[in-house]
């Protein structure tokens, strides 16, 4: 397995949205997998599910996601303190988020 993306806590109704996870193995950075699956998340979520936005966080330190979601017309919206606990302790995040349309919540492209 090269690596693994998701949409999770998928919410319809007036909301319409969805948070993004993905990781790539990292022996296998810098080829343009995550780039690639989140455009292709980003779509699905927009033309199949209908969804108006999709949010992701990534640590202040990883700086490769954040070019993942950047590339992907992400914008940073927000910092979460003590969001996530990883390696034993709590850790602040970036909040991204997409704007995927602006059609009424229930149809589709």
């Amino acid at each position: 397995m090269l690596g693994c993306a998701t949409l999770n806590t998928i919410v319809l109704g007036p909301f319409c949205s969805a948070n993004l996870g993905y990781w790539v193995d990292p022996a296998e950075t810098g080829r343009g997998l995550a780039s690639q699956a989140v455009a292709a998340l980003c779509q699905i979520a927009d033309q199949e599910l209908g969804l108006h936005r999709i949010q992701a966080s990534t640590s202040p330190l990883n700086v490769a996601s954040q070019r993942v979601l950047a590339k992907n017309g992400f914008e940073q919206w927000g910092t979460a303190p003590k969001y996530l606990h990883i390696n034993g302790r709590w850790q602040d995040s970036y909040l991204f988020q997409r704007i995927l349309n602006d059609r009424p919540p229930g149809l589709r492209s």
